[in-house]
């Protein structure tokens, strides 16, 4: 009998805690104010990090795309640098302008050179760019972050590198 007194009681607690823990993290997205709502998205926008790093993975694949003549892919990998060099205006409007001096002096050369299909081409283009990551870097505190100069490989598998 007492076991079952013990198991009863065992059994509200855990209900009673559910139903606290349910409270605590109801769906805002459903129940929440408008200004609930937007708060909570706002915290929910990825940082500059978190949009650097996939930065990072595109400017590896635009690198190995141009060296391996891959030039639909190279030109994809600007497109969607520049999507998240966009992205990043909006997220993080403090650095809104040193991001759109990397955009208009790191990136207008892709669309010649790509065009051009010549690997020299290119590269002025990607050491343009490099040079460009580097300036908004130290502009915005982080210039102990440098790109190499020539990755060593990428993260794609649509570029299928050798293996190492």
């Amino acid at each position: 009998m007492r076991n079952m007194r013990s198991l009863a009681l065992l059994w509200l607690s855990m209900l009673w805690c559910g139903a606290a823990l349910a409270e605590q993290y109801k769906d805002w997205r459903k129940s929440g104010t408008t200004a609930d709502k937007v708060e909570q998205m706002i915290k929910t926008l990825p940082s500059t990090s978190h949009v650097m790093v996939e930065v990072g993975a595109r400017y590896q694949n635009l690198y190995w795309a141009g060296k391996l003549g891959q030039w639909e892919f190279a030109q994809y990998q600007v497109e969607e640098i520049v999507k998240l060099i966009e992205m990043l205006q909006i997220s993080s409007p403090k650095r809104a302008a040193t991001a759109q001096v990397f955009l208009d002096q790191g990136m207008v050369e892709f669309d010649k050179a790509i065009a051009s299909q010549d690997w020299e081409t290119f590269l002025h283009a990607f050491r343009t760019m490099r040079a460009q990551c580097m300036i908004c870097h130290h502009d915005n505190d982080h210039g102990f972050i440098v790109p190499p100069e020539h990755p060593v490989t990428a993260p794609s598998v649509v570029l299928n590198l050798p293996q190492r």
